[in-house]
């Protein structure tokens, strides 16, 4: 049975992220605003996750624990304000390290245009602010590093986001 549960949770997933990038890319886009940052040499981009597509897959023990899947996408961004669509789209999966719901995630932020961020990191669970890598990205972003301060609101339905982007 759980074989079948774990087989199941990987096709959704991957599912999710093929159709994801489909529907990503035909958003009719806005830009991004971005501004000056505190780190030297970054650009910072702020925008807020629309958290409209989740999907969570009880992988472990019954309830929450070690284990557990989160998958997320195409979720739409919306600029500082949170009141116009940004036409970048985040899909990601965070697998459960423990009952809490902290995770250990993977997330990839796709622009208008085609251009990625990759996000790697620990998002901490129940709503507690955190913050990601920027291990690289593609298009504009290529050679893209830096950090994504997050933080949720407590129902988790949306989840600013700071992006703190160096291109090498």
């Amino acid at each position: 049975m759980r074989q079948v549960l774990l087989r199941s949770a990987v096709v959704c997933l991957v599912s999710v992220l093929i159709v994801g990038g489909v529907f990503a890319v035909r958003v009719v886009a806005q830009d991004a605003t971005p501004s000056a940052s505190p780190i030297a040499g970054a650009t910072t981009i702020v925008l807020v996750e629309h958290n409209d597509n989740e999907t969570n897959v009880d992988l472990g023990e019954s309830g929450p624990s070690a284990g557990d899947l989160r998958v997320w996408g195409p979720n739409p961004l919306f600029d500082a304000a949170n009141t116009a669509n940004s036409g970048v789209t985040t899909q990601g999966s965070c697998v459960a390290m423990n009952a809490v719901n902290d995770c250990l995630l993977t997330e990839t932020v796709l622009f208008p245009d085609g251009s990625t961020l990759e996000l790697h990191g620990i998002q901490l669970g129940g709503g507690v602010p955190s913050t990601r890598t920027i291990v690289g990205g593609s298009g504009t972003y290529l050679g893209a590093i830096g950090t994504v301060a997050v933080a949720p609101t407590a129902d988790e339905r949306y989840w600013a986001k700071t992006f703190e982007i160096v291109i090498r």
